[in-house]
């Protein structure tokens, strides 16, 4: 559930990257040839290229005179119809005659409904435990399209909720429990959910059994465990599917939950109790082609049965196509809108855009027939269901496609002429290359050079280990002969020119960093598929073999450009002076044998480099031979990127950042940094005042990073706009880095300007606020920057508490703190907590208690009882009354 839209696109844009050049151009071809072919269609009246999508761009269904394949636009024997949970517990107050399903062929109930579910006038259904919003609604919407599926003689399903009267996931510990700020301890919370947190005392959990899933278990670790009021007992009217849905007899009930110790938000292995099957086994089984969802609640039950199908479908690479019916589901968080009948940012709208990401298919019309026009527009029987100007295309599968007529004879010449462009595009990038490059052939670079530097990775212990059995020979006529061979082979096809080789070192010369880096990837492949004698294998560290990753020889390239002093000829060969020279063997030193390693200079890299590639940073680094850090990536080709596990230690005089490989994974903890006001700064004291104040914000922040004890990560590097975002592996570690770096930044020695500015603030120099939390996250590489970024609930929650937070304060969850304080204290100095509040926190479900908290009291001072609040966070109580400020004293 932590897959977002940005992910999707995130993706997408990573598997393009990764798409062969010539291919490229050939579907640009293919693109502009049939762009060009439409301007003339167009002209000459032929008509336009069909529009095949299923509805508008916010889920509105396109007006369209189209009827659609005729197998497409109803339901057929192999579809399934799933009607999911519309049970009485669910369900909001309602018309106790049925009256909000117009649709129903009767208006007596289905069974008999007992008294004590109807209110004292009998004119409603009283509301359920765990009533959804509007529910009712969707109960007219299922009985159509369950009256239709029965018709056609689809599959129907519909799913219950069905617990044992003692079940782990009720709240029992009474009601009117205890409650702070932000956490209810008892059955009356907030809408009739019970919440439980960290700092929820161990009676409340021995009042009931914990679930044990996997996703009541993780949200256990993660503070945030949920026990709901009794809700659909077996037995009981609030189980029972609402008295007004009409059923089929043909009908499969699916069960879930039956365990005491087991809670289920997916009806995908939900079971009949009748023939055992689930629905996974009836998806599978059966040969569906369409599973078309409804019911409720969009963003718990519904979407993860939906993300269940979806995944089943991925795994299994079959056709089944997943349709979400929006007029037939209501979410606990939904608010009506125009992106398929909700708002784009409540959680049925997110969940909508996410469903989309994944491969599904959303229909928003009310009605069954406008529903299945909607996601059949574009398809076609004949010519005469589509509009004019275009044609079916019978051969399309699973149905005809309307397209374009084919150009008349007209326009043949136009048409010839069209089809030689796109020849000459699909070659047109070749021809340029070949110009271009016209000049590299003709000698080395004179003046900004790309230099490679190889080195083999523990040679002289190898020549050692190999003169000491005995095989000196193959080591140089075997060993050493096939490694040159290797190098050169492919040196000319990327404009190299070999400068000189020093023992076993090449180094060679480039006119592009593109042509420089294509080398040296091509001779870490070449090195991997060579023929090494078998007597060279395993007998030194650097020679064992890796099934899948090493075998061989172990060369470590260093990639560095820059301009050279001179350049002059020497007795034939050409010769470079200056730091570029000394700069690239520091570059070369530092690698890993098997890697290729690129200095800052070189970045960043041009689109055409054709071999598929892996980077990940390294971070920032003091090296020998350069005036200032660099940041160093590690590159091996994406069929080798298996050894960046290897996890080897650069060679270098300092790291000064960690590398991708540093970056925690999994329960982290995430703070956000953000300049306050950096604008206004900028005006006032003069843009590079504030770029030299902004250097100390990150090297103090930097150095705190790099403590042992901290041990963080950084996202984004030096970031000019003030903003930056840090990961740690545990809770304590990212709180002590918040602590020591709002403690430093108080004492350095800001430029005057700034002092002078600030002088009447209780901030001296930059204001930076920050606000953390702590969570699941998912970690990933940024293709182009090899960079590891984070995306999931907790990213966006940490971003929430920092928007809280003004110029030098720190802002926690305090349920979060005092779980740590509580257990997890060690090594922790004194820090002073002060309360800020609760708040509502935009995209967060319920209130969040929040505190400030400081190394000392006077840091405490500075921002005591302030806050801010926006459109992402507004304070819905403030402290308790004669609430104080609390010192957590470790000694």
């Amino acid at each position: 559930t932590r897959w977002t839209p940005r992910a999707a696109v995130r993706a997408r844009g990573i598997m393009a990257r990764r798409t062969r050049r010539v291919s490229h151009e050939r579907r640009r071809a293919a693109f502009v040839a049939c762009a060009l072919m439409s301007v003339i269609g167009v002209a000459n009246g032929v008509g336009a290229l069909a529009l095949t999508g299923a509805s508008g761009v916010l889920g509105k269904p396109l007006t369209t005179t189209r009827k659609g394949a005729r197998k497409c636009a109803a339901l057929q024997p192999n579809d399934a119809v799933i009607a999911v949970c519309l049970q009485n517990d669910f369900m909001d107050e309602r018309a106790a005659d049925g009256s909000y399903v117009a649709t129903a062929t009767h208006k007596s109930s289905a069974y008999a409904i007992p008294k004590a579910a109807v209110s004292k006038d009998r004119l409603t259904l009283k509301r359920g435990t765990l009533a959804v919003g509007n529910a009712e609604q969707v109960v007219d919407v299922a009985n159509q399209w369950l009256a239709r599926g029965a018709a056609a003689k689809s599959r129907l399903m519909v799913t219950l909720d069905w617990h044992p009267k003692e079940h782990c996931s009720f709240c029992r510990f009474g009601k009117g429990g205890k409650q702070t700020l932000d956490c209810v301890w008892g059955c009356e919370g907030t809408q009739g959910l019970c919440v439980t947190g960290a700092g929820v005392p161990q009676e409340v959990f021995d009042s009931s059994n914990r679930c044990v899933d996997e996703i009541s278990s993780n949200d256990y670790v993660q503070s945030r465990y949920f026990q709901w009021p009794p809700h659909c007992v077996a037995g009981t009217f609030g189980a029972e599917l609402d008295p007004y849905l009409e059923v089929p007899p043909q009908t499969t009930t699916l069960k879930t939950s039956l365990a005491s110790d087991r809670d289920s938000y997916s009806m995908y292995s939900a079971k009949d109790d009748k023939s055992g099957s689930s629905m996974e086994d009836i998806l599978k089984n059966e040969n569906i082609g369409r599973v078309f969802v409804m019911g409720i609640a969009t963003d718990m039950v519904v979407k993860n049965t939906l993300w269940d199908i979806l995944s089943s479908k991925a795994l299994n690479n079959t056709g089944l196509q997943a349709v979400l019916v929006a007029a037939g589901v209501r979410g606990v968080f939904d608010e009506p809108g125009d992106y398929y009948l909700s708002s784009p940012e409540s959680g049925s709208g997110v969940m909508k855009a996410e469903a989309i990401a994944r491969g599904a298919r959303i229909v928003a019309s009310t009605s069954v027939d406008d529903a299945l026009e909607e996601l059949c527009q574009g398809t076609c029987d004949f010519d005469s269901d589509c509009d004019k100007n275009m044609v079916c295309d019978v051969t399309a599968k699973p149905y005809g496609r309307c397209q374009a007529k084919p150009i008349s004879s007209g326009l043949a010449t136009a048409a010839t002429l069209i089809a030689m462009l796109g020849s000459l595009i699909v070659f047109r990038k070749d021809i340029i290359e070949s110009v271009n490059n016209r000049h590299k052939s003709k000698g080395p670079p004179t003046s900004f050079v790309v230099l490679v530097e190889t080195d083999i990775e523990g040679s002289s212990e190898l020549w050692e280990k190999m003169g000491e059995l005995g095989k000196g020979d193959i080591m140089k006529n075997g060993v050493m002969k096939l490694h040159d061979e290797v190098l050169r082979k492919s040196m000319k096809t990327y404009f190299g020119y070999e400068l000189l080789v020093r023992g076993d070192a090449f180094l060679v010369a480039f006119h592009s960093v593109s042509d420089a880096l294509s080398w040296a990837l091509q001779v870490q492949l070449d090195l991997m598929e060579a023929a090494w004698p078998a007597e060279s294998h395993n007998v030194t560290a650097g020679t064992q073999q890796e099934f899948g990753r090493y075998n061989g020889l172990r060369v470590r390239m260093g990639i560095h450009c820059g301009t050279v002093d001179k350049c002059i000829k020497h007795q034939g060969k050409i010769v470079y002076e200056g730091a570029v020279m000394k700069q690239v063997t520091s570059v070369a030193d530092a690698g890993v044998g098997g890697g290729i390693l690129l200095s800052q200079a070189t970045l960043p890299l041009s689109a055409n480099i054709t071999i598929p590639y892996v980077m990940f940073d390294q971070g920032l680094h003091k090296m020998n031979d350069f005036t200032k850090p660099q940041r160093l990536k590690e590159i091996y080709p994406e069929a080798l990127q298996s050894r960046c596990e290897v996890f080897a230690k650069l060679d270098t005089l300092e790291r000064l950042t960690p590398s991708f490989h540093s970056a925690p994974e999994g329960d982290v903890t995430m703070i956000y940094t953000h300049v306050v006001g950096l604008a206004d700064l900028q005006k006032a004291v003069g843009i590079k005042v504030m770029e030299d104040a902004l250097s100390m914000v990150f090297e103090t922040l930097r150095q705190a990073l790099m403590r042992p004890h901290c041990a963080g990560y950084d996202c984004r590097g030096y970031e000019r706009n003030g903003e930056n975002m840090y990961v740690f592996g545990d809770y304590k570690s990212c709180l002590l880095f918040a602590l020591e770096s709002q403690a430093e930044l108080q004492k350095l020695e800001w430029p005057s300007e700034l002092a002078e500015y600030m002088k009447d603030s209780n901030i001296r120099g930059v204001p930076v606020r920050m606000g953390m939390h702590s969570g699941p996250l998912k970690r990933i590489r940024i293709p182009s920057e090899g960079l590891a970024d984070y995306y999931g609930e907790s990213a966006n929650r940490a971003a929430r508490v920092m928007s809280v937070a003004v110029g030098g304060q720190i802002t926690c969850v305090e349920s979060e703190l005092n779980k740590v304080l509580a257990h997890e204290s060690d090594g922790l100095p004194d820090i002073v907590i002060d309360q800020l509040g609760t708040f509502s926190l935009k995209g967060i479900p319920g209130v969040t208690s929040l505190v400030q908290v400081a190394l000392t009291t006077a840091l405490a001072d500075n921002t005591a009882g302030k806050f801010k609040e926006s459109k992402k966070a507004q304070l819905v109580n403030p402290p308790e009354e004669g609430a104080q400020r609390r010192i957590h004293n470790i000694s």
